[in-house]
């Protein structure tokens, strides 16, 4: 099953004091590569998504605490129910992230996942 998806990990990462010179985002432990590494585990494309030929990029937003427990878990980019939910599933299973901080200072901020289904051709 893993054959037939195109994962694309896409961060955006939102600061509420950007501004700040010694201002690190958020991250998931390990990095990018490690949050690809997470998706192209445990995704489970929808039955009914593949039988109904669809593709698309769920972006799911998010705040990332402090403590770095995600929180306010939301889909930005509709595309199919079945998709949207197991995006939002991967999110919620997703272990605590590495929260941002400011001038090191652990804060909230928000991050926004973009996770990419597509079939074989």
């Amino acid at each position: 099953m893993k054959k037939y998806l195109s994962i694309l990990a896409a961060l955006s990462i939102a600061i509420p004091a950007m501004a700040q010179s010694d201002t690190i985002p958020a991250q998931y432990p390990g990095g990018e590569k490690a949050l690809t590494s997470y998706i192209n585990t445990n995704l489970k494309y929808p039955q009914p998504s593949i039988n109904n030929g669809i593709e698309g990029v769920v972006h799911v937003k998010f705040l990332v605490k402090s403590d770095g427990a995600l929180d306010k878990i939301s889909i930005v980019r509709l595309v199919d129910p079945d998709l949207e939910a197991e995006a939002v599933r991967l999110v919620k299973g997703m272990p605590a992230w590495i929260p941002a901080t400011v001038e090191g200072q652990p804060v909230d901020s928000e991050a926004t996942v973009g996770i990419t289904f597509t079939l074989p051709e």
